[in-house]
């Protein structure tokens, strides 16, 4: 379990976290909302011991995915061959096992920081940031690795996200900040009760395809897939394109 109750911090006489306080139990993926330099970060620095996968990845860039894993499993005394294995099987890195991560994409560098996350099976794990670079595809393969993960493990898992879709797919409690104060904490139900639904927004675009993906990667969705407690955006294509598609937040 991870507990906060009431951290304050100062950085150069400016305090930075104003008294937070939050709860994470065993088996629940708690989402941490908040603008950047909102304090998300700093409030996981006080939280030591733990498993940390940080928004911009520290690993060796000149050795290989495997000698990053392994060097850091050794490192932490959790070393397993077999669930080394299983890590690079599950976040498709066994063919750029022997490649040195700075030759990697940025995408991969990011699975390869994921997979470290999970060596040792922690019983909590932060994470900050965690689908940030990955494309479509591989945000929601790791959305449902992390939702078994948890069901399998009892895990405790505390993540920032300003992806709206990765905490309605995952989530049951969350906080959001700002300016280093807690504006709210508490079920996603009772987070969207508190936000009625947004105005519609209609553009007129050349390209509806590039927008769409622009949107997507902003958390907005179809409606027709999803949807979400706040905002609505509909883009209008050209004649050449769909000419109408509905996109909620």
């Amino acid at each position: 379990m991870v507990e906060l109750e009431n951290v304050r911090k100062s950085i150069n006489r400016k305090e930075v976290l104003r008294g937070i306080s939050l709860t994470v139990k065993p088996g629940e993926v708690h989402a941490y909302l908040g603008h950047n330099g909102a304090g998300k970060t700093t409030a996981f620095r006080p939280i030591l011991g733990l498993r940390y996968l940080p928004e911009y990845d520290l690993l060796y860039p000149s050795l290989s995915v495997w000698d990053n894993l392994k060097r850091y499993a050794s490192l932490k005394g959790v070393y397993d061959e077999k669930e080394l294995r299983e890590l690079l099987e599950f976040f498709e890195l066994l063919e750029c096992a022997r490649k040195k991560v700075s030759a990697l994409s940025s995408g991969t560098q990011r699975r390869v920081a994921m997979a470290r996350a999970f060596l040792g099976s922690p019983e909590v794990l932060i994470l900050d940031e965690p689908t940030r670079e990955l494309d479509p595809e591989w945000r929601l393969k790791f959305k449902r690795f992390l939702e078994r993960y948890v069901k399998e493990r009892n895990t405790a898992v505390l993540f920032s996200t300003h992806i709206l879709s990765d905490v309605d797919e995952l989530c049951e409690k969350i906080t959001v900040i700002k300016e280093g104060r807690v504006l709210f904490s508490g079920s996603l139900k009772e987070f969207k009760r508190g936000f009625p639904t947004g105005a519609s927004i209609s553009l007129k675009v050349e390209n509806i395809k590039m927008v769409a993906e622009v949107l997507e990667d902003n958390g907005y969705y179809p409606n027709h897939e999803r949807v979400h407690p706040a905002g609505k955006c509909r883009a209008v294509g050209n004649q050449h394109a769909p000419r109408e598609r509905e996109y909620n937040r």
